[in-house]
């Protein structure tokens, strides 16, 4: 059973991927990536029910394809540097290349480490977000790249090339969250660099593969840390015993400099993550198609960058390297979050959004405690649902008045609201009680007491979410007073996602009080010993500290009582509030309005006719990019050089 649970979640992805590049109709493609999305979700859910084992396959010599395999994409890598003439690719593909060979070659180091793969609670709930939402993104992609190229005028459809990345990219990341082996964990983290850079690539615009090779370069210096951390590793730890992540956490390895290659393991992360100063080539991304968007932010390419350093913290307790990465995240977490108030573009404050909360999941996982763990594992899965949803309802706005821009969003709930009310609820859920990311954040801050300066940045940081959601939510709200509305229709292949995701909000809020103490807690565990910190009590969450001899409760969050408010906070005014032809009032703004109440022109001087339009403070000047960046990235850059440098003190 365990042999065909990982197949379908590793291979079969590789398989699907291609056989869509062969099939060149649109509904046998889009067959093939709806069955596929299927058996990765029901398979995911296999995961769940079976619970942690672990799996060497056999009959096969996997780690001589690998092998193979990494060299390939690393001189695809060097070919790119060469033909782009970006010096930069082609340096850090060098950078990996020569101590690759000289690791396998010249010290003819012996890879093989059992498990390969070790399937625990913690990669458990990766895999369900990957094989999930991942899958929704992938048969959202299906009318998405229709429309796309439809809107281009493509004369030749490259959709079977696209969708064939999507989906090889689901594969590469159940194999990076399974993999005990460093070797293999480093093939699916170069799989998952290459899947980047062809999607971001892949309407081959000058700016597209700009954009896309700086992708490159920078997730490459991280996949060159990755290579010095396992040939350091191999070479004092006595060998291949040390190249498996559960010795490395277990603590089985000695030695002062131990820390070192833990230190260059999460600059990997940091890298992936795009965490300051890495966080251009996540926001270059947004040139993509908008399924590479919602892939990249919400399940997939980022998630991998924290995942690494939630699974090392058990290696890095207690160290200086511990606070340090916690200082890292919690100043991009602040950072980002200002930044994002600047952003006249949804899918920019998106952007910035994504590498504001991972930033906050990397602070948690540097202040190490039960508490911020169970913070960075819930956010994981929160953060993942509502911001997958809110790309893919970008996607959807930007096909129905085909902008990005949030300006020109304004009104939007008048021309399309199905697609508003699922955008408005996902923005809310950001930010708002009862939803779950208020949740994670409320659990992280109760735990950032452990390093004040970081709890400092995550207050102001939370204070600056609000302003960017609330301005871009006004923006979609604002409409002129109407008796009806028009009635929105959706394709199914965008119905069915955005409809999947916005009801998982709901479930998953809802239910996190049973979820997290017969899932999640274990997923905890396998992080950080440490007593139950969260217990369902009557309709409520209890959070209580984990020592053993005070039991003390430190808050209470009523999940039940405050979905029940907000359901008659909205329910309420729609029942006892209707708006009668009568009481629609024309609205004075110094000039004559042209026609009846339904329209939005007025006579201005000289009997001109002007819109009434309304816009926002983006504050440029303050908070944009051009004065933010120098400041910004210098401490994030001496940042990340304490956080290397504390891998060499010895404690």
């Amino acid at each position: 059973m365990a042999d065909l649970m990982m197949a379908i979640a590793i291979l079969l992805p590789v398989a699907a991927g291609f056989l869509i590049l062969v099939v060149r109709n649109y509904y046998a493609r889009g067959a093939v990536v709806v069955l596929t999305a299927l058996i990765l979700i029901a398979n995911s859910v296999f995961f769940a029910l079976k619970g942690p084992f672990t799996y060497t396959p056999g009959g096969f010599n996997w780690g001589l394809l690998i092998t193979v395999l990494d060299y390939a994409i690393l001189i695809f890598y060097v070919y790119i540097g060469f033909s782009l003439r970006n010096w930069l690719v082609l340096i850090f593909a060098l950078t990996q290349i020569i101590p690759l060979v000289y690791f396998e070659f010249v010290m003819k180091a012996n890879i093989e480490v059992t498990p390969a793969f070790v399937v625990d609670h913690l990669a458990l709930v990766m895999t369900l977000v990957i094989s999930i939402i991942g899958s929704l993104i992938c048969i959202y992609a299906i009318r998405y790249m229709y429309d796309h190229e439809h809107h281009l005028h493509l004369e030749k459809s490259k959709q079977s090339r696209f969708l064939f990345w999507l989906v090889l990219f689901l594969g590469a990341m159940n194999g990076l969250v399974f993999a005990n082996n460093l070797v293999w964990l480093y093939f699916f983290w170069e799989v998952t660099t290459l899947c980047c850079y062809q999607l971001i690539s892949h309407d081959r615009t000058e700016i597209a593969i700009k954009n896309a090779a700086r992708a490159l370069w920078m997730n490459a210096t991280g996949g060159t840390a990755f290579i010095c951390a396992i040939i350091y590793l191999y070479s004092t730890q006595g060998g291949a015993a040390a190249l498996s992540m559960q010795n490395i956490i277990g603590g089985a390895l000695q030695g002062s400099l131990i820390l070192l290659p833990v230190a260059l393991l999460c600059y990997t992360g940091c890298t992936k993550a795009a965490q300051m100063p890495f966080q251009t080539w996540l926001l270059g991304a947004m040139v993509a198609p908008t399924p590479v968007s919602a892939l990249l932010h919400s399940s997939t390419m980022v998630k991998a960058g924290v995942y690494l350093v939630l699974r090392l913290a058990p290696a890095f307790a207690g160290t200086y390297l511990s606070t340090t990465i916690a200082m890292v995240g919690a100043f991009t977490f602040f950072a980002a979050s200002a930044l994002a108030i600047s952003q006249t573009t949804g899918k920019r404050v998106l952007a910035y959004s994504t590498i504001a909360n991972l930033g906050l999941i990397i602070a948690c996982a540097g202040i190490n405690t039960p508490l911020a763990i169970a913070a960075a594992i819930l956010l994981i899965i929160f953060h993942a649902i509502s911001k997958g949803l809110l790309f893919l309802c970008a996607g959807t706005i930007e096909h129905q008045i085909w902008s990005r821009e949030i300006e020109d969003m304004e009104g939007l709930a008048e021309k399309a609201p199905l697609t508003t009310l699922i955008t408005a609820i996902g923005i809310l859920s950001m930010f708002l009680p009862p939803f779950g990311m208020l949740l994670g954040k409320w659990i992280a801050l109760e735990a950032a007491y452990m390093v004040p300066l970081a709890a400092v940045f995550f207050v102001l940081a939370s204070t600056l979410t609000i302003v960017f959601w609330t301005k871009w939510l006004g923006r979609l709200l604002q409409v002129l007073p109407k008796l009806r509305w028009p009635i929105e229709k959706l394709s199914s292949s965008y119905a069915v996602p955005l409809w999947t995701l916005l009801i998982g909000i709901f479930v998953v809020g809802i239910g996190i009080g049973p979820i997290y103490q017969n899932f999640l807690l274990a997923a905890t565990n396998n992080i950080v010993s440490g007593n139950q910190i969260l217990s369902l009590g009557l309709n409520n969450l209890v959070l209580t500290s984990p020592s053993i001899l005070q039991k003390e409760i430190l808050g209470v969050f009523p999940v039940w009582p405050l979905y029940l408010i907000l359901f008659v906070a909205l329910l309420l005014p729609l029942l006892l509030i209707g708006l009668k032809p009568t009481e629609l009032r024309q609205v004075y703004m110094c000039g004559e309005q042209v026609g009846g109440t339904d329209t939005d022109e007025w006579l201005a001087e000289a009997d001109k006719k002007t819109k009434f339009v309304l816009g926002g403070y983006y504050f440029q000047d303050v908070l944009g990019e051009k004065r933010v960046y120098p400041w910004a990235n210098a401490i994030a850059i001496l940042l990340l050089a304490i956080m290397i440098g504390c891998g060499v003190v010895v404690i």
